[in-house]
């Protein structure tokens, strides 16, 4: 009789164990928001049925040039990590609009609009008045995190007893360091008013 049972058990616990079967859905890593996400930035009304979003800081931005930022600069200063995080944050969705031409790298390590954008394929995609705003709004947060990065780490070296001469050099790098990060395809401010695609 127990040995009965035994068996008896023995088959249950295996036949339970196919019928709870968990599948978690694939998984894919890519650099572009997902509808939950733009849903969080505000940039989407729906949300994927059955989505999964597990997300940080680090995974959701993508951003190579943001993340060493990041992590080269080990600072109690809580603004200056404030505004890295920001930029780090913001880096996907600056690189899908130079992609499309909608913005680039202006003169004086500034994110611009792009005068010319009405000439690029993907256009009709931002004439819609909420991303043309979406778009205005991203410049201005990248622009402002740029010039306190700049000021702080200039700031940094100041406090460390660097000279003026050597402390305009370091701005002027940081700044051109903006356009030297300019990749294939993506327009940049070559002179005042001129624009170019690299």
């Amino acid at each position: 009789m127990i040995r009965v049972l035994s068996v008896f058990i023995f088959i249950l616990f295996i036949q339970c164990q196919a019928l709870i079967n968990l599948k978690v859905p694939p998984i894919t890593i890519t650099n572009a928001q997902t509808a939950a996400e733009k849903q969080m930035v505000g940039e989407d009304r729906d949300l994927e049925k059955d989505g999964w979003l597990v997300s940080s800081i680090q995974s959701s931005s993508g951003g190579q040039s943001g993340n060493k930022q990041a992590n080269g600069l080990q600072t109690s200063d809580s603004e200056l990590q404030g505004n890295l995080l920001r930029i780090q944050y913001l880096t996907p969705e600056v690189r899908q609009y130079k992609m499309h031409g909608m913005v680039g790298e202006g003169i004086g390590g500034i994110l611009k609009l792009n005068p010319i954008a009405n000439t690029s394929p993907f256009y009709y995609q931002y004439e819609n008045p909420a991303k043309k705003k979406r778009i205005e709004d991203v410049v201005l947060l990248i622009n402002e995190s740029r010039k306190v990065v700049i000021d702080k780490q200039v700031e940094t070296e100041k406090k460390k007893g660097k000279k003026e001469d050597e402390l305009s050099l370091l701005r002027s790098s940081l700044i051109d360091s903006y356009q030297k990060s300019v990749l294939t395809g993506e327009f940049y401010e070559s002179k005042p008013g001129k624009w170019e695609r690299m």
